[in-house]
């Protein structure tokens, strides 16, 4: 009986440390997202040279010289920022694209139209996150230049295999592959969005709509 009694303890006792493990996992994953998502916010609104540890701290609520807990240093920060930036961009298209009640025209044209309709929430003002750091940083920071590099590629790509499923020349795409159409659209995209934070206007946004999806 003694012994059953010693068992049990260290089996209650395990079940404790084992919760406290999972709350701690989740106070620092909760924590560590909440970072992401206002470096993301600042990033956009901002820049990354502008913005410092302490201001990313006090808008995520998160006290002074944790951050290091979290992120080896800015540099890995932001690529976490960009890469959880991708994933939710990269997720929208994906939802669309397998939206079966609409066809390949309708699911990149909703893409398209859906990140224009966030734009006019924001007051065309804020731009695209790669685009802007790729403009920023690239140039002086090899990680970040090649992390933007890969999923630009991965999203012109995705693009490219809802080229495939188009019919009877939905698009202007004129004598080219689906391959090299999306990377046109894309590159397109992106200096229409430049435009309209230069201008903090939709107008380039709806001139890149009438030119690829006037139909």
């Amino acid at each position: 009986m003694e012994g059953k009694k010693k068992l049990q303890l260290i089996i209650d006792w395990s079940n404790i440390l084992r919760m406290a493990r999972t709350r701690d996992e989740q106070k620092f994953n909760q924590c560590r997202n909440s970072l992401i998502d206002v470096g993301q916010e600042l990033f956009i609104t901002s820049s990354f040279n502008s913005v410092g540890l302490n201001d990313i701290l006090k808008h995520a609520g998160i006290p002074k010289g944790s951050f290091y807990h979290y992120f080896e240093s800015k540099e890995d920060f932001a690529l976490q920022v960009v890469e959880q930036y991708h994933k939710a961009n990269h997720a929208a298209l994906e939802a669309l694209l397998q939206d079966e009640s609409l066809t390949a025209y309708q699911q990149l044209k909703a893409f398209f139209q859906n990140t224009i309709d966030h734009f006019g929430d924001v007051g065309y003002c804020q731009g695209c996150l790669m685009a802007n750091l790729s403009q920023e940083i690239a140039d002086v920071n090899e990680n970040m230049r090649s992390k933007i590099s890969k999923f630009s590629t991965e999203m012109v790509d995705k693009v490219s295999e809802c080229l495939l499923r188009l019919e009877n020349n939905e698009l202007n795409l004129g004598h080219l592959r689906p391959c090299e159409a999306a990377q046109v659209l894309m590159n397109s995209w992106m200096g229409a969005i430049m435009k309209m934070k230069l201008e903090k206007s939709r107008e380039p946004l709806d001139v890149f709509m009438k030119f690829f999806f006037s139909r």
